[in-house]
């Protein structure tokens, strides 16, 4: 992995205008508007996916089309109501079922239920669409059964069903005065930074040919979640402005989560059972991009690594390390928030409002002016000096970075697996089988010898298991080799009892992908 110069990004000019909402535009700037740390890995997915719907509708060849803005182009997404509210707003519909009497009672019994639901043309559809009450009844069922992360307590409004298909997607929505709203808690435009990502690499051309097949609406199972949906639901109801930012044309991480789709989705997996594996490899490559580029504004010459404890039965050296590295990942885009605030006040501007023969006033004012043409900071009106006018700028970042930007790693490596604090009271990298059935199913394209595959993991992602890894990433700090040769033991181990790695008779260990041909790397 060629590890991200400053100098040599291909940036984008700022945006010129921040959103009217925002109380200081500074992470925006760097890392994108926005990464947004609540969105879990499949709601990044889906919204991913409703963008990529939204601009595959107006043809294929402007799916994943390169666009050179500072701002995504606007686009349309859908809020499909009246399927929603079948699914997920329909409390009545089993006692319905039960009535007594004619296929019209029942009809009718359901329809005085879902009075007041606000759809236009209500329901009345259904009945030409299935002969009988319980096939309809039937078919709710099962499609309310692909319900994504079900064990939630999300509004009816934010609830999902697995993407089968073009009917299937729909935006998040929020009602409000019985009417749907756009929704940023659960579509936070961190989906649209990964369409973004994707857009910008070197395999869109690659990518848009998979994406377009698993978008085609004559897919037998998105044929069956269209039965449910009214005619109403393809209206394209959610403008989008564009207002998504990302800063950079070129990033080394836009290849990488490019190449890693493409390495899973040439594995030719039946139907949709890719995303198992492109869900979390989305959210690992946004995790990724934000560490690399964080590292490299706050100035640091490495890059990122993340030094991975296998869970050993008593605390070891490794443990310690890995605890370590997932503290200093963490504490890395606060820092380059820093570095950006100091490097635009060690500036000319900033020096000559520093040095200028004002009065302390005329010196305020002056530098509120630059201070809101430079962060869109709007200071409290008791702020009366420079010095305060700065440390409530610095203060208003962290608070806003606490809340926003700064969760990203931390909540997004919990939830694919790279993060745990299984042992101990503080968290640290600790992967689940989960994710490093993911690694091997991404990197493993044929057997591969067991060293290869923990130098590639660390090549490609600066992942951290064995002591040859360790003797390079801790460089100048110390180091027990003893103790990564027993982690890396423990992970060969974990690799074999999940069925993904065999030890031959000449001593080699193989790592394999269960999903790929044979032979051998």
């Amino acid at each position: 992995m060629t590890f991200l110069d400053p100098e040599n990004i291909g940036q984008v000019p700022a945006q010129s205008t921040a959103p009217r909402s925002t109380s200081v535009w500074l992470e925006e700037t760097l890392f994108g508007h926005r990464l947004w740390y609540r969105q879990t890995p499949w709601l990044l997915f889906l919204e991913f996916l409703n963008v990529a719907e939204a601009f595959f509708r107006g043809g294929t060849e402007q799916l994943f089309a390169y666009s050179d803005p500072t701002e995504m182009r606007a686009f349309k997404m859908r809020y499909r109501m009246s399927l929603r509210h079948i699914l997920f707003d329909n409390e009545e519909l089993i006692r319905a079922s039960q009535v007594i009497g004619s296929e019209d009672a029942r009809w009718d019994a359901w329809f005085s239920t879902m009075n007041g639901r606000g759809v236009d043309g209500g329901f009345g559809y259904l009945r030409e669409r299935f002969r009988q009450f319980s096939s309809f009844v039937e078919l709710v069922s099962l499609v309310k059964q692909t319900t994504l992360e079900n064990d939630n307590e999300r509004r009816w409004s934010s609830q999902f069903i697995f993407p089968f298909g073009p009917d299937a997607l729909y935006s998040d929505t929020i009602i409000k005065k019985e009417a749907p709203q756009p929704d940023y808690n659960n579509f936070g435009r961190t989906g649209e930074i990964l369409y973004m990502m994707i857009s910008r690499s070197a395999y869109a051309d690659r990518l848009r040919i998979y994406f377009a097949d698993f978008l085609d609406p004559g897919k037998p199972k998105n044929q069956l979640v269209k039965t449910l949906g009214a005619p109403s639901d393809a209206d394209t109801n959610r403008d989008n402005r564009g207002e998504t930012y990302l800063p950079y044309r070129t990033h080394p991480s836009y290849d990488r989560l490019a190449e890693d789709w493409l390495s899973v989705l040439e594995l030719q997996l039946p139907e949709q059972d890719a995303y198992a594996y492109l869900v979390p490899l989305g959210a690992f490559h946004v995790i990724l991009y934000q560490l690399e580029t964080a590292a490299a504004l706050a100035g640091r010459q490495r890059r990122p690594v993340m030094v991975c404890e296998m869970i050993a039965p008593k605390r070891e050296f490794v443990r310690q390390r890995a605890i370590a590295s997932y503290q200093e990942n963490d504490s890395l885009s606060l820092q380059a928030l820093d570095h950006a605030i100091d490097k635009i006040l060690e500036g000319d501007e900033w020096k000559e409002i520093e040095s200028a023969d004002l009065s302390d006033g005329e010196r305020f004012d002056v530098a509120k002016d630059f201070i809101a043409r430079q962060f869109y900071f709007k200071p409290e009106e008791d702020e009366q000096t420079v010095q305060n006018l700065v440390d409530a700028l610095r203060e208003s970042v962290v608070i806003k970075h606490e809340a926003n930007c700064g969760k990203v790693h931390s909540d997004y490596g919990r939830a694919i697996g790279l993060c745990s604090r299984r042992g101990t009271n503080r968290y640290r990298y600790a992967p689940t089988d989960a994710f490093i059935k993911m690694l091997v199913i991404t990197l493993v394209s044929k057997r591969m010898e067991f060293k290869k595959f923990l130098a590639d993991v660390y090549t490609r992602y600066g992942l951290v298991f064995g002591e040859v890894e360790a003797a390079d990433a801790l460089e100048g700090s110390t180091f027990q080799s003893s103790a990564f040769e027993r982690n890396r033991t423990r992970l060969e181990v974990r690799l074999a009892s999940m069925g993904l790695l065999n030890r031959l008779s000449d001593g080699c260990a193989y790592v394999v992908n269960p999903f790929a041909a044979n032979g051998t790397e």
